[in-house]
């Protein structure tokens, strides 16, 4: 835990060096432009804009490998995404979508032409999925942006000779469809294309590219050193600038590794602090009995099913935040029916009430912490605004159902008994969803979520078991998992 501390809080403190950063709010979209420490003279500009339901923190590596350059660079929150408070229609579906995300990336590349020290003749833009088919969109339609690079931006159609400049990018594990797009990209301009060969003058503004990047998924791809190398090369040569060494300043991977370094230290802590607070049980745990084994590894199969079939039903905008409306019920249901055949008095750990109540709060906050700041710093905005806070309450309410039910059927087991029966729910779970994805009953944004839902599912498995061993009520795991579920749920999805 305090090897990760201290390498997560040194990558975080490092990262800004050489570069500042300056925040703004520009007709209600939220902006950051990041230049190089003490730069002189009038530099290119660099709008970046993220995809769907996720935030300029995770752009921040191309920001820091642009500006290290000589780049002034913008990035940007579109609708529905990060610190921006605006709807995005039908979840970035349709012409209004269209037409709200490309007013946002218009208020970027506009305010970042007069931001001093740029010149705003040499303007660029990258975007990553719905960001980058916004980014091609809004460069087909101006001629006076340079280059672009588009990111996983899926098929589209594409002009023969706009965007000036095009470089598209996909990683090797996403799906056809965005690999396909890329090489279509090309070849709307040189029917012959293919990825790894660049076609066109560059001086000219012809000039295209695709590049696969090999052992990349769709967000894996944003982190790629090859990706970064591809970009920056780009604006050198569309901007007619002297390439730099070709791994230099290229640390995309830096802010968010220590994000993650420090989720790691706090689930490596949680027991130790959650010792301390409850302190040690004491007595006989008492009044648990477990229920029969099919049972405890039956019934979530069950409830997982049902839960798929009652998903459909629920309005995807039930909370105004993306699919979070879908998800909480999904939850609650399965937590619901688990929580119906094994329903016992758990033990308290002969510790006074208070202690329990001011440890869950203490343990509550800790976790929302150990969350949050280390997101907030590193790969995401995770300070909810608008809808996001009160859908908040809902989501947790849910979540809290969800391992409550998970805690009982687990009652009575051993430790590793335990560990298994909740492994096999969450796991359970997941598979559920993606279900529900596949079959049109729930959004595929499912699908882009459950990295961060298995990453939290994984987390909380390590807290309960934890938890378990103190023998703490079933209301205090079930209140720490619900805080840990809900939050990244209701600060990431989009508001629609």
């Amino acid at each position: 835990m305090v090897l990760a501390v201290v390498a997560g809080v040194a990558g975080l403190v490092t990262a800004d060096r050489g570069i500042e950063r300056r925040s703004a709010v520009v007709s209600g979209v939220p902006v950051e432009v990041v230049r190089p420490d003490g730069a002189e003279g009038r530099l290119p500009g660099v709008v970046v804009a993220p995809g769907l339901s996720a935030s300029m923190q995770l752009m921040r590596g191309f920001a820091d490998t642009l500006a290290r350059r000589g780049y002034v660079v913008e990035l940007v929150d579109l609708a529905g995404g990060g610190a921006s408070r605006e709807r995005l229609p039908d979840l970035g579906e349709g012409p209004e979508a269209e037409a709200r995300l490309d007013a946002d990336v218009d208020v970027a590349v506009r305010h970042l032409r007069t931001v001093p020290g740029v010149d705003g003749s040499r303007i660029g833009l990258v975007g990553h999925s719905m960001g980058a088919a916004a980014a091609v969109r809004y460069a087909g339609a101006h001629p006076d942006v340079a280059a672009t690079v588009a990111i996983s931006q899926g098929t589209m159609p594409f002009g023969k000779a706009r965007p000036r400049d095009l470089l598209l990018v996909a990683g090797g594990l996403e799906f056809a469809g965005y690999r396909d797009g890329a090489v279509a990209g090309v070849r709307a301009a040189y029917p012959q294309g293919r990825a790894g060969v660049t076609y066109g003058d560059p001086r000219a503004g012809t000039a295209r590219r695709a590049v696969i990047v090999g052992g990349a998924e769709h967000v894996g791809v944003l982190f790629q050193p090859r990706t970064h190398r591809e970009v920056a090369a780009w604006f050198d040569g569309a901007f007619g600038r002297p390439g730099g060494a070709s791994g230099a300043g290229i640390r995309p991977f830096q802010r968010a590794g220590s994000a993650m370094l420090l989720h790691l230290a706090a689930v490596l802590s949680f027991a130790a602090v959650a010792s301390v607070l409850l302190g040690r049980p004491g007595g006989e745990g008492g009044g648990r009995t477990k229920v029969p084994l099919a049972l405890a590894l039956g019934a979530p199969v069950v409830a997982v099913l049902a839960a798929v079939g009652v998903v459909g039903l629920i309005p995807r905008m039930v909370l105004a935040v993306g699919i979070a409306g879908p998800l909480a019920g999904f939850f609650a249901v399965a937590g619901l029916l688990c929580a119906a055949v094994s329903l016992r008095k758990g033990g308290d750990g002969g510790r006074p009430w208070w202690r329990t109540v001011v440890s869950a709060v203490a343990l509550v906050v800790l976790t929302v912490v150990s969350f949050a700041v280390p997101a907030q710093l590193g790969w995401a905005h995770a300070v909810p605004v608008g809808p996001r806070v009160w859908a908040l309450v809902p989501v947790a309410v849910c979540a809290m159902v969800f391992f409550a039910g998970i805690e009982l059927l687990c009652g009575g087991y051993s430790a590793r008994a335990a560990v298994l029966i909740h492994a096999w729910t969450a796991a359970g779970a997941l598979a559920g969803l993606g279900l529900a994805a596949v079959l049109g009953l729930v959004s595929w944004l499912v699908l882009l979520a459950a990295p961060l839902l298995a990453g939290l599912l994984v987390w909380q498995g390590v807290q309960a078991a934890a938890l378990r061993a103190l023998r703490a009520p079933v209301w205090v795991t079930a209140l720490v998992g619900g805080a840990l579920l809900a939050w990244p749920i209701a600060v990431t999805m989009p508001i629609g």
